[in-house]
């Protein structure tokens, strides 16, 4: 008995050795280095050296270099003569047509796609030539230097309809053109933000896959450290925090954001154009979505402050899947169909504005 119960545990050791070798070997080559990363980032450190520039303008930090180029995987990146990012030029002076700005970051801009699938493109095409469109989006800004820009920028253009796209990290200091151009004492802002973040969440969404794999990577039997990596990422989901909820509670952040939407509405409505804010959602999770509190405060935000407020989530959640419309491995930028979707969202709320 003793002895088949030693050559049983044996055949288990010798197992779980062929498995634990097996499971290193398939994760080696998965994992193998391929430089993309590293040719990525250089892209996009090229496409910020090139599109952005300090600002004399404290609040902004950095603006838009008018009518500059540079060439990316999705085609050009570039902004216009009037710092939109645009192929067609637009005078100050309003034409017969009503005007419709688009305010925001990233979203706007809309990275990583073609100029003709951006955002602002598919709420033109939607339009049907109701109306001119200007995509003033600036990649990284919050709502505080959107206020700035549309104050020094935008209101030059004189529109009728300013569409301000709220996005889930509009209350962050981001990276991307901030890191470049950001003074010392900017930098430290981040560095605090960053501190805050590692101090209320250390296991957070943005850390707990690396504390897993570095876990996994560091154990003698990575087999079964895998093994309870997904169950660490099952408790995890329990109790889900990220950086948008951790920022969310921070008492000064929300007053900045209030602060920022009323100067903001304040400027449009005494230009007298009509102010409508958007909720881009996170495109993940939809079953099981975390940031409704986050979408009812800045509603209620956007709402005191004079905006008219629209959320298309629960038309995504009804009609779309969340993968079909964003980017692969991101929660906040659309793709060419997610821009289409949204788009359209969008422009039924502006087609009833210039109408009125």
């Amino acid at each position: 008995m003793l002895a088949r119960v030693g050559l049983l545990l044996a055949a288990l050791v010798v197992a779980l050795g062929f498995g634990e070798l097996a499971f290193r070997i398939i994760n080696a080559r998965k994992n193998a280095p391929s430089g993309d990363d590293d040719a990525w980032r250089a892209r996009y450190r090229r496409m910020n050296d090139t599109l952005y520039r300090r600002s004399a303008n404290a609040e902004l930090i950095y603006e838009p270099v008018a009518g500059s180029s540079v060439a990316m995987e999705y085609g050009h990146a570039a902004f216009n003569a009037g710092s939109m990012r645009d192929d067609i030029e637009y005078s100050h002076e309003r034409g017969v047509l009503p005007r419709v700005a688009m305010v925001g970051d990233s979203i706007v801009w809309s990275e990583f796609v073609a100029l003709e699938k951006s955002l602002p493109r598919q709420v033109d095409s939607e339009l049907n030539g109701q109306a001119e469109l200007l995509n003033f989006g600036v990649t990284g800004y919050d709502t505080s230097q959107e206020a700035a820009w549309y104050e020094t920028h935008v209101r030059q253009y004189h529109p009728d309809v300013v569409v301000v796209v709220y996005c889930m990290n509009d209350t962050m200091i981001m990276s991307g053109p901030f890191e470049h151009y950001a003074t010392q004492a900017e930098r430290a802002r981040k560095d605090e933000q960053d501190s805050f973040f590692a101090r209320a969440g250390p296991i957070r969404r943005e850390t707990v896959d690396g504390m897993i794999k570095a876990r996994e990577e560091s154990a003698t039997f990575r087999l079964l450290a895998r093994a309870m990596g997904i169950w660490d990422r099952a408790r995890f989901d329990a109790h889900y925090t990220d950086e948008y909820l951790l920022m969310a509670q921070v008492p000064a952040r929300r007053a900045q954001l209030q602060q920022a939407l009323d100067r903001l509405g304040r400027a449009i409505r005494a230009d007298g154009a009509k102010p409508l804010l958007v909720i881009s959602p996170v495109l993940e999770s939809w079953r099981n979505y975390r940031w409704m509190s986050i979408h009812e405060r800045v509603r209620d935000l956007a709402t005191r402050a004079g905006f008219e407020v629209i959320d298309p989530l629960d038309y995504f959640r009804a009609h779309h899947n969340e993968t079909a419309v964003r980017i692969s491995g991101d929660n906040l930028h659309y793709n060419e169909e997610g821009n289409r979707v949204f788009g359209r969202a969008i422009a039924t709320r502006v087609r009833e504005l210039i109408a009125r």
